[in-house]
C-alpha cells in the first residue's frame, strides 16, 4: 500500500507511505515517509530496503543535503512496537561523530588566537609533565586532534577481571561509576603515560587523547566544555539541538537505543529525580560525546560544506596522510572517491546507536545517517555508499 503526497497539502511532512520494504525477519511492510517521487528518493529507499532487511534493524533516519537544499527520510520505528517512524526533531547519540565538535572547538581557540594547534600541549597543563614527549619530541595539540600523539588508549590500565566485573554490572550503575572519574582524575594518571611514538608521525585512533583534548578546551576557555560547545554552536552555526547534555524534561524526544540482541538499552536512570539532566559529558574516560536531531545535523552540513565560518574551514584542512589517500584533518578523517576527496566520521555507541556524517565538497553533497540499533558500522557505511553511488 502507498500513501501519496496530495499536491499543495499544507502537511506533506507528516504523510506517511508504507512501501514493501522487507522488515527484517519480520518480512512486514517498514513505515516510511519517502514520498518516491525523485530520483533521490528512489535512490535513498532502494539503500533503505536494504539496510532494514537485516534482522535487528529497528529505526533508520537518513538525512541529504544536495543542490543547496536538505531532504529527510525516516524508516521503521523510534520505539518497538509503537508504530511510530522516527522524526527529525529527535535526539540521537553521535558516538564518535562527537569528536568532529571537539575538532571544531580548538579549531575555534586557533582562529581566536588563544592557542596554536603546534602548541605543546603542557602550555596549557598545571604542573610539570616531563612525560608528554618522545626523544625530545612533545605532544602538540595537532597530535591530539588527527590521532598522532602516541599516547596510551586508555588513562590507566584495569585488570581484565575488573574489566569483565564492571561490564557485567546494570549499565546505569556503569555510568554512575564513570562519573565518579573527574577532569582531576585524568589530569592524575596524564603523570603516568608512556608517549611510545614521536607525536605527529603515526596515526593510532585514540579516544583517550581526545578527552586529553576536552580537558585541554577546557582549560583554555576556563570553562565547561558544554558551555564553550553549546555557546559556539548556537552563535555561529545556529545549532540549538546539538549538546553534550539533553535536560530530563526533553528526554521525550531521544530515541530508543536497542543492543545487539534487540533489546532497548536503559542507560538512563528515570528513578534518579536528582539528576537535572540525562546524559552528560561529564566522563573523562572513553571518549567524548554529543546528541544532535537530524534537523541540526543538516544545518551542520550546510555549514561545513559553504566553509563561511573560519574555525569549520581549517577543521577540513588535512593535518597527516599516508600513501593511501587516507588523511585527518582537526578530527575529521578523509579519503578518496573515483579521485574526489570527502570527509567523513562515524559513531558507535554503547547505548545501543550508529551514526555516520560524509561530505563531499566539490559536489556540494552531504550524508547523514542516524540508526537506533546495534546491528554495524560497516552496514550503516554501506547504506551510504549505495545512496551515493545511485546519485553518482
Amino acid at each position: 500500500m502507498n500513501v501519496c503526497r496530495i499536491p499543495g497539502s499544507s502537511s506533506l511532512l507528516a504523510v506517511l507511505c508504507l512501501s514493501r520494504l522487507a522488515g527484517g525477519q519480520s518480512g512486514k511492510p517498514v513505515a516510511t515517509d519517502n514520498p518516491l517521487a525523485s530520483p533521490l528518493d528512489s535512490a535513498v529507499q532502494a539503500a533503505a530496503a536494504g539496510y532494514m532487511a537485516y534482522p535487528g534493524s529497528v529505526g533508520l533516519s537518513v538525512g541529504v543535503y544536495r543542490g543547496g537544499r536538505a531532504r529527510m527520510y525516516h524508516y521503521g520505528e523510534s520505539i518497538k512496537g509503537s508504530g511510530q517512524l522516527p522524526r527529525s526533531d529527535q535526539f540521537y547519540n553521535l558516538g564518535s561523530v562527537a569528536k568532529v565538535f571537539v575538532g571544531t572547538m580548538l579549531a575555534e581557540a586557533v582562529i581566536e588566537k588563544k592557542a596554536k594547534l603546534t602548541d605543546d600541549i603542557r602550555l596549557y597543563l598545571p604542573g610539570r609533565y616531563p612525560n608528554l614527549e618522545y626523544q625530545g619530541h612533545p605532544v602538540r595539540l595537532v597530535d591530539l586532534a588527527n590521532h598522532t600523539s602516541g599516547m596510551p588508549l586508555s588513562p590507566r590500565e584495569v585488570p581484565d577481571a575488573v574489566s569483565d566485573s564492571l561490564s557485567k554490572l546494570p549499565l546505569t550503575t556503569q555510568v554512575r561509576l564513570l562519573r565518579l572519574y573527574t577532569q582531576d582524575s585524568l589530569l592524575q594518571d596524564m603523570h603516568h603515560f608512556r608517549i611510545d611514538t614521536i607525536p605527529g608521525t603515526k596515526y593510532r585512533y585514540n579516544g583517550n587523547a581526545m578527552m586529553v583534548l576536552v580537558v585541554l578546551l577546557e582549560r583554555i576557555y576556563h570553562q565547561p566544555f558544554e558551555q564553550l560547545a553549546t555557546r559556539y554552536l548556537q552563535t555561529h552555526l545556529h545549532l540549538f539541538d546539538t549538546r553534550t547534555q539533553i535536560p530530563v524534561d526533553e528526554m521525550h524526544r531521544f530515541a530508543q537505543g536497542y543492543g545487539d540482541s534487540g533489546r532497548a538499552i536503559q542507560w538512563f536512570d528515570a528513578s534518579d529525580h536528582s539528576q537535572r539532566y540525562a546524559t552528560t559529558l561529564i566522563f573523562y574516560i572513553g571518549g567524548p560525546s554529543m546528541n544532535s536531531t537530524m534537523n541540526d545535523m543538516m544545518t551542520f552540513v550546510e555549514e561545513n560544506l559553504a566553509e563561511r565560518d573560519p574555525a569549520i574551514r581549517l577543521t577540513h584542512q588535512l593535518t597527516w596522510r599516508d600513501s593511501t589517500g587516507f588523511a585527518v584533518g582537526l578530527n575529521w578523517m578523509s579519503n578518496l572517491y573515483n579521485g574526489e576527496r570527502y570527509i567523513y566520521h562515524s559513531g558507535h555507541t554503547a547505548i545501543g546507536f550508529n551514526t555516520l556524517c560524509t561530505l563531499y565538497p566539490r559536489e556540494q553533497l552531504g550524508i547523514v545517517i542516524f540508526v537506533n540499533d546495534d546491528i554495524d558500522q560497516d552496514r550503516v557505511s554501506e547504506l551510504e555508499r549505495a545512496i551515493r553511488g545511485a546519485l553518482h
